[in-house]
């Protein structure tokens, strides 16, 4: 599933049936509890999309709203609550958000505007893991804009040519990429990538962002497959996955519920 969807809001019995019917048209859906868990969630990972359920604990959507903008974070955001009046979806709507839903929220309209708000980001260029400017993978910074990588605040040398190979990882999560597949997405970059060479930049790359080169953890080795790049870090060992289907999936702390338990509001 390469559609991740991020629910952020106090409200299982909400989010337990909404989050089920999406899981079975194929998306994965991961909860939070707060504003401050979402912070910290996206500064290891990007979502697809994310859905704020506003009003419930912890949850102000028009501060969270603001406080992606200030964080430079442009990953599209779909509102569902109880406005006390259209003021409330339009400052929404203004502060970034691509759509407001009423509550009761029926599964298959959310499904729609889900599709919908995805639909419009492929159709503007924009890739659907957002947030492409700054990426943080640990200790690792990255500024794929500006082609800047930073340990601990410390610039550390990347050659611009592994640029693009590192950009195709970041807006491919948890997705099985074939060296055929790498290789054809950037085959109109000027480096000239070939599938016989893509081993090596790949190993340049992981001296760059494992702390552990021969055990790697953010871009994994699938046997026969190609190469995976997991944002959280949570690859397996070993490095090589002898069953044919084997896929990484994100952390399972992350999943129904935050490991943050005593999170408060922003």
């Amino acid at each position: 599933m390469n559609t991740r969807i991020l629910f952020v809001g106090h409200d299982p019995a909400a989010f337990g049936m909404l989050s089920d019917f999406l899981e079975s048209r194929g998306m994965a859906v991961y909860v939070l509890d707060g504003g401050r868990s979402l912070i910290r969630y996206m500064k290891q990972d990007m979502p697809s999309l994310i859905v704020l359920r506003d009003g419930t604990p912890n949850v102000q959507a028009t501060t969270i709203l603001q406080t992606l903008h200030n964080a430079g974070h442009d990953t599209p955001v779909i509102v569902i609550g109880y406005p006390k009046d259209a003021v409330d979806a339009i400052i929404c709507l203004e502060l970034g958000a691509e759509d407001y839903l009423r509550m009761p929220c029926d599964s298959h309209e959310l499904l729609a505007r889900i599709h919908n708000v995805l639909r419009r980001r492929l159709q503007n260029g924009q890739s659907l893991l957002p947030g492409l400017g700054k990426f943080q993978l640990g200790s690792i910074a990255l500024d794929l804009r500006a082609q800047e990588v930073t340990r601990d605040g410390r610039p550390v040398t990347l050659h611009p040519s592994l640029f693009p190979l590192l950009r195709l990882f970041v807006e491919h999560p948890l997705t099985v990429l074939s060296r055929r597949t790498i290789v054809a997405k950037l085959r109109d970059t000027p480096v000239g990538y070939s599938e016989r060479s893509l081993d090596v930049l790949v190993w340049r790359l992981r001296q760059v962002l494992e702390p552990d080169p021969s055990l790697p953890r953010f871009i994994q080795t699938i046997r026969g497959r190609g190469y995976v790049f997991s944002p959280s870090g949570t690859g397996s060992h070993p490095t090589d996955f002898d069953e044919p289907d084997a896929t990484l999936q994100p952390p399972p702390a992350s999943r129904r519920t935050d490991q943050h338990p005593q999170a408060i509001p922003l």
